[in-house]
């Protein structure tokens, strides 16, 4: 793909058929796109009533802004990620296909089927697939039920995927770190996901697996699609990965029934983890397809710009008639907190602050000061507790505690109201909607508390389910009692399970993963960076953007492409590095 010999887009009168774009950050890309949606749904005479242009993103956050942006009748456009898509147009209307297996027995329990969801263990589950591939193989795999192997299981795990093999979707891990022994060969890993899609339960990878199934082995439901979205427009498509582009491929094989239009930039492919691959969107072909770029970067300023264009050599972005000289790209070396307090005392622009790691966002939110553990303790408590309500009723103490931060409080009594519905019989408790809200409310009071945090496990729990129980007649979970899941309880305190909490971001919040930030801008950027990552990502930048196998400079482009007007770069104290790069101005905290 040589991306020099593009023609430059503007408008597309031609309407009928498939494109390429490729585009740099702040490219107009997002305003291009609602434009020629617009264009369409003006011109084109194959759009009906019934029929909708389908507009798939990457992320929840990019689909929000686009809808913003979109101010006419959105009846006409389906905006979504493409999982929603999917899931929405393939999976759930036609799940009476996946009901069943070929040999008549239950695939999907599709009566319970309400969604698709993060891949986090569930050791009941875990156990309950040991025991059956003992009975297949005749071999006892008791090694599985090991502290050490436990902990591997819910590091390994949740990287299950699916990838294309001669036409087949084979179910792999991502994570190939984690030295821990699956049997895989008499379709081991098949019979693990069937423990959950028995109880109705899809993870968010099962949607593009029974896509393919759906339309591999129903392919007429391709005319379904078809006939409903004879446009589909794909933002963000360099993080589409394998499965994805040969659905998205087959949609669009019957010529001119549906014309797809992919738009992207190699820079900003950042989702590598799932199986995401830069070659896919520059090897991407249909029929006729046309390619064409945008250079111009209206986001910016004149000064990011110019550091941006510093960062990479396949693109050489233009300022605009608009853009406007404001403030040097500045590199701050110490503390984050010190950093923010900077910008805040010479009277700049509040910045978004973007870090790599989710563990980071959440320190930052709740300004915990701790060690942070190098194994993710959330999945640590679901190994380590066999009771299936325990565990999860302490994660949705903290999503909930989340939450309120946001100023998301509906989703917060959501969050612990659904655990407040069965009697210690397990029968459905006799109280109004309005009495469980107030209840809720009165737990999650007490999760917004300053020492909440520093609760231990095990006395919160046992306090707060003895109440529950006693006064209210309403049972959580089992009691703790001895081992492994009373250890762990007993050892940790909320604040050392905070950072590892993940819930949606929002449009307004503060301070975000880089992930989160894709499809977004922001007046002004404080990128937080851990030791050494200046070097390896910054100062070479150009060489490892082009790394086929390690995504953490475009990651970092990602983050510095969103500032509009100020930018900043934060990293520790260190005397380790030589600032005299790019014209950045350096600024080093007490």
């Amino acid at each position: 793909m040589n991306i020099t010999e593009m023609a430059i887009v503007h408008d597309m009168p031609d309407i009928e058929h498939h494109f390429r774009v490729v585009a740099g950050p702040g490219a107009g890309k997002t305003r291009w796109l609602v434009e020629h949606i617009a264009r369409v749904l003006r011109k084109s005479k194959r759009l009906e009533k019934t029929r909708k242009i389908a507009c798939i993103t990457y992320t929840n956050i990019a689909a929000e802004e686009l809808k913003k942006r979109l101010n006419f009748d959105l009846s006409r456009v389906d905006v979504s990620t493409i999982h929603s898509f999917l899931y929405r147009n393939i999976v759930k209307p036609f799940s009476f296909l996946i009901k069943n297996d070929n040999d008549g027995n239950m695939l999907v329990n599709i009566d319970e089927l309400t969604g698709h969801v993060e891949h986090i263990p569930r050791w009941d589950r875990v156990s309950s697939w040991i025991s059956e591939i003992e009975r297949l193989n005749q071999k006892r795999y008791g090694y599985f039920k090991s502290d050490d192997n436990k902990k591997k299981i819910y590091k390994k795990f949740p990287s299950m995927d699916y990838e294309l093999n001669n036409g087949t979707c084979k179910i792999i891990f991502r994570n190939r770190y984690v030295d821990l022994m699956v049997p895989t060969k008499n379709g081991e890993l098949l019979l693990y996901k069937k423990k959950y899609w028995k109880y109705g339960i899809l993870h968010h990878e099962d949607v593009l697996y029974f896509s393919h199934y759906i339309i591999s082995n129903y392919p007429e439901v391709l005319d379904f699609i078809r006939n409903k979205f004879p446009y589909i427009f794909i933002d963000e498509f360099q993080d589409t990965t394998q499965l994805q582009t040969w659905i998205i491929s087959k949609i669009a094989e019957r010529d001119k029934n549906t014309v797809v239009g992919v738009i992207g930039d190699l820079a900003q492919s950042i989702y590598l983890f799932t199986g995401a691959q830069r070659k896919d969107f520059e090897n991407f072909s249909l029929s006729g397809l046309v390619d064409y770029k945008k250079e111009e970067n209206y986001r910016s300023s004149t000064e990011i710009i110019s550091f941006l264009n510093e960062l990479r050599d396949d693109i050489t972005q233009r300022e605009t008639s608009k853009t406007i000289t404001n403030y040097p790209v500045t590199l701050l070396i110490g503390r984050t907190e010190n950093a923010l307090k900077w910008v805040k005392e010479q009277d700049l622009s509040e910045p978004v602050v973007l870090t790599r790691k989710n563990e980071t966002v959440n320190l930052l939110k709740n300004r915990i000061e701790i060690t942070v553990a190098k194994d993710d303790l959330i999945k640590e408590l679901y190994a380590a507790d066999s009771d299936k309500k325990r565990p999860a009723f302490i994660h949705s103490l903290l999503i909930a505690r989340d939450y309120l931060i946001k100023g998301e409080n509906k989703s917060a009594v959501k969050e612990v109201i659904k655990y407040l519905k069965k009697d210690k019989s397990g029968k459905k408790v006799k109280y109004t909607s309005l009495l469980l809200r107030k209840l809720s409310i009165q737990i999650l009071d007490e999760v917004t508390r300053d020492d909440f945090l520093d609760s231990n496990l095990f006395d919160y729990y046992d306090k707060l389910s003895r109440i529950l129980l006693t006064k209210h007649k309403i049972k959580i979970g089992a009691k703790y009692g001895r081992g492994k899941a009373t250890e762990f309880a007993k050892k940790y305190n909320f604040r050392h399970l905070m950072p590892f909490v993940k819930t949606e971001t929002k449009l307004d919040e503060k301070i975000r993963t880089i992930h989160s930030s894709k499809g977004t801008e922001f007046d002004s950027v404080m990128l937080v960076l851990e030791e050494n990552d200046f070097r390896k990502w910054i100062v070479n930048c150009k060489e490892a953007l082009q790394n086929d196998t390690d995504d953490g400079a475009r990651i970092n482009y990602v983050a510095l492409s969103r500032a509009k007007n100020f930018l900043f770069i934060n990293i520790p104290d260190s005397d380790k590095y030589e600032f005299k790069y790019k014209n950045l101005e350096v600024i080093k905290l007490s």
